[in-house]
């Protein structure tokens, strides 16, 4: 039995173990390190990232619901590559949105499309992403807000009046300090009116807001881009509680619109996500990217120990006759398995120690490096990440720990004496 004063000498003599060989101990504790510092990045990274995407899809609002367009029979993947090789959806149109406002949950809606110009004023150009939309954006995008000026509307849309609102980026970049409201800007040869500045937004789900520049939906279709139809749209709704039942009502109003079949999604020329949806779908992509990477760093445990096992064996093997003496002079079968476990765990709480501390500086260096970029994660330690690090650190401590301290323990002392 281990008592209190046992304990004192086999932490003793685990310490003098260690000292004994430091370079050794050092380099087996190095894959306990990575390992350790690996979970406390990706769980607080893996925390930070979905906060960070859970605001930004949360900015378009938790009472809204996207209509996007989709290539029918093919995957989310596939239209990715498929619209990276020029394929296009033509049969969205706003007046599809018009008709989905007859919906009893819709309030209102937005369409938009976007296309990217170069946009000059006097001696200075930019190439700028043209945010062609309905005038009723900043009523349902509520941070969509104007600085400066004002926005469009529905009858400058109506009429495909020639103006723009800039975001603040954009104007920075072309007019600088100099006031842009109501100065004239050229957008493909073509002369538009400046007549807001939106305030600034920042990153929002890959796009840039404070570098794009607004104009009228149909200004945008008619005279720039040359169409009729729209990329997506979304719809705000007034009862979030019956979101799954306006999405059925969107769908089934869709598909006979678009002469689909009634129970055939995959024939559907039309995507519909709800906030709600989207925000469980980034939870779910999210946890599997955690654990896939957790995974990955618990193989590095396991590697690191194994090396501790290893490292532990080879160290019974060459202080084969002090354990032999030991035992001739009464130390019992717990006390050396105590002693080499106590060493195998100092070893795992050291590596787990420095690996938090590693995975801390780490975690503040990405969020740093993020923040220049204008990406705001708000990542930072939380005291599960610690927990789980140091205790994955001191569980395999003791599960690679323990067959090199068993073997020690069960060493017959006249064989130790005798080994050399």
């Amino acid at each position: 039995m281990i008592t209190k004063g046992n304990l004192k000498l086999v932490l003793h003599l685990a310490v003098n173990g260690l000292k004994t060989n430091k370079g050794r101990t050092v380099l087996t504790t190095i894959g306990i390190v990575i390992g350790i510092a690996t979970i406390v990045i990706v769980l607080s990274a893996g925390r930070g990232l979905e906060k960070f995407i859970f605001k930004q899809i949360e900015s378009f609002g938790a009472d809204t619901i996207e209509v996007e367009m989709k290539i029918p029979s093919v995957s989310d993947m596939e239209m990715a590559s498929s619209m990276v090789g020029g394929a296009e959806v033509t049969t969205l149109k706003t007046d599809d949105f018009e008709a989905l406002k007859s919906i009893p949950n819709v309030d209102n809606y937005y369409a938009a499309i976007l296309g990217q110009y170069k946009s000059v004023y006097k001696n200075k150009s930019v190439r700028a992403m043209i945010f062609a939309v309905t005038a009723s954006l900043p009523e349902i995008d509520k941070d969509t807000k104007v600085q400066e000026g004002r926005f469009f509307t529905d009858r400058e849309d109506k009429a495909q009046a020639k103006v723009v609102v800039l975001g603040p980026e954009i104007k920075e970049q072309l007019f600088g300090s100099e006031s842009a409201v109501g100065k004239n800007i050229k957008i493909n040869q073509m002369s538009f009116k400046v007549i807001g500045v939106a305030e600034a937004r920042g990153n929002i789900m890959y796009f840039n807001f404070d570098k794009m520049i607004y104009m009228p939906l149909i200004t945008g279709q008619k005279q720039l881009l040359g169409i009729d139809h729209v990329m997506y749209g979304f719809l705000s709704i007034h009862d979030t509680t019956k979101t799954a039942e306006t999405v059925s009502d969107i769908n089934s109003m869709m598909r006979r619109r678009h002469d689909l079949p009634p129970n055939d999604p995959k024939k559907d020329d039309f995507r519909t996500t709800s906030m709600q949806e989207a925000l469980e779908m980034v939870g779910t992509v999210t946890f599997g990217m955690t654990l896939l990477v957790l995974a990955i760093a618990g193989i590095s445990l396991v590697v690191g120990g194994v090396g501790i096992m290893n490292i532990m064996y080879l160290s019974v093997v060459e202080r084969t006759r002090e354990i032999g003496l030991r035992k001739a002079i009464g130390a019992s079968n717990s006390l050396i398995k105590a002693q080499f476990l106590v060493e195998a765990l100092l070893i795992t709480g050291i590596g787990g120690l420095a690996g938090i501390v590693l995975g801390t500086i780490l975690v503040v260096i990405i969020d740093l490096g993020a923040k220049l970029q204008g990406y705001d994660f708000g990542m930072t330690i939380t005291l599960d990440a610690v927990l789980l690090g140091f205790a994955s650190a001191l569980i395999f401590g003791v599960l690679f720990g323990l067959y090199p301290a068993r073997k020690a323990s069960e060493l017959s002392p006249v064989e130790a004496l005798r080994y050399e």
